[in-house]
């Protein structure tokens, strides 16, 4: 019980970033036959890639506003289980819903700017993803700092992603929207040096 309650914030990470994965298998089980489960796939994956993401943004914001340092030891888990789920609604997109038909798809990277700036975002991501061990943490020293730094696009490019769907709502992505604004602002140097003396006893 001890460990459980000095660690219950990882149990919510990775129990936030495995339960897509269970409903979506619970999903294939009752209807794997179906189109409808691959596009399924393809939406929920992509926005569990991005709550997560915005989610790894929020850890240190959240740490400065509520004095919770250990939050920030979830920052990576949370950005990991992103990754995979983004890259998961990259492959539903390229496999389930386009068969792997590349033509098809350079098409849509051309004629859609909410393909390219997906695919965009990916690719920022994937130097993050590959050097967030803390081995590569000693071996970049400052550099990795500044590499993950990438974040800051990635987010913002994400939920341009998510804003250039031809959608007839548009609500869901402009909350998004205004939660990496605010999130960005927070990151702020005059902002950040305000929150910490704010929270300095």
């Amino acid at each position: 019980m001890r460990w459980l309650s000095e660690n219950w914030h990882r149990v919510l990470a990775h129990a936030g970033g495995l339960s897509p994965l269970v409903w979506l298998a619970l999903d294939y089980v009752r209807d794997s036959e179906s189109y409808t489960f691959n596009r399924t796939a393809m939406l929920r994956a992509g926005t569990a890639g991005l709550i997560l993401l915005v989610a790894s943004l929020a850890c240190t914001p959240v740490s400065w506003l509520f004095n919770w340092p250990r939050v920030v030891q979830i920052r990576r888990t949370l950005g990991l289980y992103a990754f995979f789920h983004i890259a998961l609604h990259l492959f539903a997109y390229a496999a389930w819903e386009n068969g792997l038909d590349f033509e098809l798809i350079l098409r849509d990277l051309e004629e859609r700017r909410a393909m390219s700036v997906g695919l965009l975002a990916f690719l920022v991501l994937i130097p993050l993803a590959l050097t967030s061990t803390r081995g590569w943490q000693r071996r970049l020293g400052k550099g990795w700092k500044m590499l993950h730094r990438l974040v800051y696009f990635a987010a913002p490019l994400s939920v341009l992603h998510f804003l250039l769907l031809d959608r007839d709502f548009i609500t869901e992505p402009v909350i998004y929207a205004v939660l990496v604004g605010v999130l960005l602002a927070l990151r702020l140097p005059w902002r950040r040096w305000a929150l910490r003396r704010r929270v300095t006893p």
